[in-house]
């Protein structure tokens, strides 16, 4: 935006001291000659000024060398996969992106750098954070159907040349998928490679608010259109669905489905109430369906009340961990074998949550039959309650993957408003493997079809009333 500007007043200069020779000898009056040469000087001046004052509202470099000091330090020490260390060097990855925060020039580039340092860790609780965004995308959301990139919503200014179902086939010329392989990715944090791909394609087109972006799109009709968006832009969108955290609602006359849309700790209250208030209907229900898909998590209290209902025990099975240190131990790692992963830093101990008790009297409780339907972006505190179900075998899981986020991250306050989120804890599955490398599988998997999602329709919920039905007459 500096950069536009700039340009737009040296174009104007350049206008108001066209007259000083037009190729022809022309005799200036003085006073007109002083004015002539005050403005351009006083142009160039406010030029020099508004560089150095968006440089000044830059954190220093100093500051910068701080922030990247800090997050390595913190991250050797705290970071909870460890073994990561042995495929990522991190001290020479310190040293290659010194030069790379000293050299950055605004907010930006900076978030971009320091992102892209903590994405060579692929985990997905490991990024940086900012409350106020330093990027914004156009008008138009997107979802991956099996690695096709499809526009879900866009606004109505936009929607006859990109309407609701388009697939993107390129981004700035460049083929979608290369685009987002060489120019998202590498900011990307993510443990497993189906979560790197879906969260790519959710900041596809993100980028400094302002600027413009190129896509060519095949419409549902097969059809090829061109259009330029500009990000950080607010319109009137096509779809303007009012969000609520959990919905319930009576399907198939005797089927409960809750969609449980968020674990936000703000949602608490208003979860408990709603799941309470539908617990007489939910009752006379033959089988319930819990639709988590697009739950990105936020705190476990926002689902206990929900779990209290469906299964006495909502204490995970498995097991959390973090890092242990004994410098002694680690000393003598240096010589003594016993001793050696405290010298490598990958010594883990585990950490005890106090058990949590309910006193959900029998007349709230919902026995019924239970699938739950999981897929994209059910993260964290979601993937706590998907753990929890599918350890006891309260419910049959039925979709895809989840995200593969079961740690618990702390924050550190860097310059610019950033927070570096490093993960310090983590869940292990009962059987010792580990979800946050494949995500939460699914007992019968199901992937979202492009064609049924063109006509409306959602395959997967309807493969989870088949499956429930099938539960419900046993």
């Amino acid at each position: 935006m500096l950069l536009r500007s700039n340009l737009f007043h040296l174009s104007k200069m350049r206008e108001r001291t066209q007259g000083f020779y037009d190729g022809k000898m022309e005799l200036i009056p003085h006073d007109q000659m002083k004015r002539k040469i005050l403005i351009p000087i006083i142009v160039i001046f406010s030029l020099l000024l508004e560089t150095v004052t968006a440089q000044d509202n830059m954190s220093s470099r100093e500051q910068r060398i701080y922030d990247l000091s800090l997050i390595w330090q913190e991250m050797k020490y705290n970071f909870v996969c460890a073994e990561t260390f042995q495929q990522v060097n991190i001290d020479s990855l310190y040293l290659a992106y010194l030069p790379k925060v000293e050299q950055v020039t605004n907010r930006h580039e900076y978030f971009r750098v320091l992102n892209a340092f903590m994405a060579h860790f692929n985990e997905g609780h490991t990024f940086i954070y900012a409350e106020e965004h330093p990027d914004a995308p156009p008008p138009v959301e997107v979802i991956n159907f099996d690695e096709k990139i499809i526009v879900s919503n866009i606004a109505k200014s936009m929607a006859d040349k990109v309407p609701i179902g388009s697939e993107i086939i390129k981004v700035n010329h460049i083929p979608v998928i290369d685009f987002l392989k060489d120019s998202i990715s590498p900011y990307i944090a993510a443990s497993n490679s189906h979560w790197k791909f879906d969260k790519s394609v959710n900041a596809i087109l993100y980028g400094v608010p302002q600027s413009a972006v190129k896509i060519i799109v095949k419409t549902p009709e097969g059809k090829e259109n061109e259009i330029e968006m500009i990000r950080g832009i607010k319109e009137e969108m096509v779809n303007t669905t009012t969000f609520s955290p959990i919905n319930i609602k009576i399907i198939n006359e005797d089927i409960g489905y809750i969609h449980l849309a968020s674990c936000f700790l703000q949602y608490v209250n208003e979860i408990d109430s709603v799941i309470l208030s539908w617990v007489p209907q939910l009752r006379d229900c033959k089988g319930l369906i819990i639709d988590i898909r697009g739950n990105r998590g936020g705190g476990s209290r926002a689902w206990m009340m929900v779990a209290a209902c469906l299964t006495e025990s909502i204490n995970n099975l498995g097991t959390y961990y973090s890092r242990k240190h004994v410098p002694a131990y680690k000393k003598w790692g240096e010589n003594i074998p016993q001793y050696k992963d405290y010298y490598l830093g990958t010594v883990m101990e585990e950490i005890k949550h106090p058990p949590i008790k309910t006193n959900i009297p029998d007349s709230l409780q919902l026995h019924q039959p239970l699938i739950i339907i999981s897929g994209p972006f059910v993260a964290s505190a979601s993937e706590s309650f998907l753990a929890l179900m599918k350890e006891t075998g309260r419910a049959t899981v039925i979709g895809t993957p989840s995200v593969g986020v079961l740690t618990e991250p702390m924050s550190i306050p860097l310059s610019e408003d950033f927070e570096a989120r490093i993960a310090i804890i983590k869940y292990i599955n009962p059987d010792g493997t580990d979800s946050n490398l494949t995500g939460i599988l699914p007992d019968i998997e199901v992937k979202p079809n492009y064609d049924a999602y063109l006509k409306g329709q959602d395959n997967v919920l309807e493969r989870a009333i088949e499956e429930l039905q099938k539960q419900i007459v046993k």
